[in-house]
């Protein structure tokens, strides 16, 4: 059961994360984006890389997360991409937003890593 919780923590937080930082981000307030972005990704990660181990997930719940993760990582990944080359925004502190938004996709792509080399891969 804690496992169904996990799954859906983590569907939950990333809608509204993704909802929340879209917004901010379209209201130019990057950096607080990309710092709620990092919220997110962290508890994101914990929570994929901390799924019971002796409890097996179905097919599907493998699935959607994998492919959940990968969507929002990429997500970070084209933001802070297009912050960080940004020709009109000139300060350094609003480019600091867009490393965030990257240390933040990597950190989501790292526990991804984790969680498929424990649920994905672990008859290899």
């Amino acid at each position: 059961m804690r496992n169904g919780v996990y799954l859906t923590l983590i569907l939950f937080l990333g809608v509204m994360g993704y909802f929340v930082v879209n917004g901010l981000y379209l209201d130019n307030s990057i950096i607080l984006a990309s710092v709620i972005f990092l919220v997110v990704s962290l508890v994101i990660s914990y929570l994929t890389t901390h799924f019971k181990k002796h409890m097996d997930l179905s097919g599907a719940q493998k699935f959607i997360n994998v492919a959940y993760i990968t969507l929002f990582a990429l997500y970070g990944i084209v933001i802070g991409l297009t912050v960080v080359n940004s020709v009109i925004i000139e300060s350094v502190i609003v480019r600091f937003g867009g490393i965030i938004f990257l240390s933040a996709s990597v950190i989501l792509l790292f526990g991804l890593m984790i969680f498929m080399k424990q649920k994905l891969l672990k008859g290899m």
